[in-house]
């Protein structure tokens, strides 16, 4: 048995695990509704996959108000956001704004807004067990790079991307492709310099399909199949993205580890072998990403599910939490499988019920994140930025207002967090 003397980190209205974006939402929106807020990040920077990970694109944000617009205020007023084409002032040459989104800027803003709300944060720590009482959560377990601690709360948030806490609650979820139980792929993101001058960038499936016939040329080939070249507001550096890591489950950290370093060689020697190609022989990585890009892990079974007819017929809940606008996005689950995203299914616009953040089983969880439940094409078409940042405010909300009744957050009215989304401005 181990020993482990903790240091208690006091009591709480609401704990988050996970400072991805959707759990930096959920701790500021539950601040601002009055209630005591901890926020348990185990990275050195808030923001997830999108500032760990490197994948500056805030998808499906154009409908959204709230703290999703309060982030581009600020980045459109510094010319640090981007539209995805490239598209340019006539006056200036700066990018129109846009989801492309400067990284640096949103560490900044994500620190900034969770200070002025008075979220407590904890940087390289994480949650490592939960001891329960019956159905509820009596107190975490944190652990970090200088000890350990623990913590209670009324009530407690899993932003972790892939459902950890929810598991260590007992939570029942299922992972993977229906059929083969395949997972979407992770990526190793990267940024470069030294693009060819002129070079507008892979902006299309045939853009990335051209790029791809060229790599074929010089006897490059990828394990993405398509190499993602996007310049990035500052139109100095661009996002490079060239490959896929299979067969990563969320209980397997040795294959998680391994496909980190893969990620790593083969974009070192993706870029190196560029050098032969005429006008990319400057081309160099800058950085790459702190935390491999995880597209799925656990789909927590809540009290509802998002299914297949909900996300062809475009279903509309009156507990909606935020409006999905685009279509189902499935990478390559396997070097065999296809590169056609959209697996056949068109999708109509469709709203996320409370309902999917709420867990079968525990009394004091909600979920916030790609973690909320809900089959895997669903989960294909609302893991974009945008909706699990919206999805994290509405949570944050819910949590902060049965913290200060005294409900369960299956008891809450849904119906309040439609309300409390269209008062903050979100197309419902």
């Amino acid at each position: 048995m181990y020993d482990l003397k903790t240091t208690p980190l006091g009591e709480f209205d609401v704990a988050v695990f996970g400072g991805g974006i959707s759990g930096v939402f959920a701790a500021v929106s539950a601040a601002r509704a009055g209630a005591k807020v901890i926020l348990i990040e185990r990275s050195g920077s808030l923001g997830g996959v999108l500032t760990e990970g490197l994948v500056p694109r805030m998808m499906d944000s154009k409908n959204k108000g709230g703290i999703v617009r309060e982030l581009f205020s600020f980045l459109d007023s510094r010319g640090m956001s981007g539209a995805r084409s490239g598209a340019k002032d006539p006056e200036t040459g700066k990018l129109l704004p846009g989801d492309l989104v400067d990284v640096e800027a949103c560490k900044y803003f994500f620190d900034r807004i969770t200070a002025d709300v008075g979220v407590k944060v904890m940087l390289y720590s994480q949650v490592a067990a939960l001891d329960m009482d019956g159905s509820r959560i009596a107190s975490a377990l944190i652990v970090s790079e200088l000890g350990n601690y623990s913590l209670t709360a009324k009530i407690y948030i899993d932003a972790t991307g892939s459902g950890h806490a929810a598991a260590m609650a007992g939570c029942s979820w299922e992972f993977g492709e229906p059929d083969s139980g395949e997972p979407q792929p992770v990526s190793m993101g990267s940024t470069v310099v030294g693009v060819k001058a002129g070079f507008s960038g892979t902006n299309s499936h045939d853009e990335k399909s051209a790029y791809a016939d060229m790599l074929s040329e010089y006897g490059i080939k990828v394990s993405a199949a398509q190499v993602n070249v996007v310049t990035l507001p500052g139109c100095k550096t661009w996002t490079f993205s060239a490959n896929f890591g299979y067969g990563v489950t969320p209980e397997d950290t040795e294959r998680l580890s391994e496909t980190t370093a893969e990620g790593r060689r083969e974009l070192f020697e993706t870029v190196e072998a560029h050098k032969a190609i005429p006008g990319f022989e400057d081309l160099m990585i800058v950085t790459t990403s702190s935390h491999i890009g995880i597209r799925e892990g656990r789909r927590i079974f809540g009290e509802y599910r998002l299914t297949d007819s909900d996300i062809l017929e475009g279903r509309r809940f009156d507990d909606g939490m935020c409006l999905v606008t685009l279509g189902v996005d499935v990478h390559k689950t396997n070097k065999d499988d296809t590169t056609e995203t959209v697996r056949g299914r068109k999708t109509k616009p469709f709203h996320i019920p409370y309902r999917t953040a709420v867990p079968l089983g525990v009394d004091n969880l909600l979920l916030s994140g790609r973690c909320i439940s809900g089959d895997f094409y669903p989960h294909a078409a609302y893991r974009y930025m945008g909706d699990m940042a919206s999805v994290g405010e509405a949570v944050g909300f819910a949590a902060a207002e049965c913290a200060k009744t005294g409900i369960r957050p299956r008891e809450f009215d849904g119906r309040a967090v439609f309300r409390f989304m269209k008062s903050r401005g979100y197309e419902m």
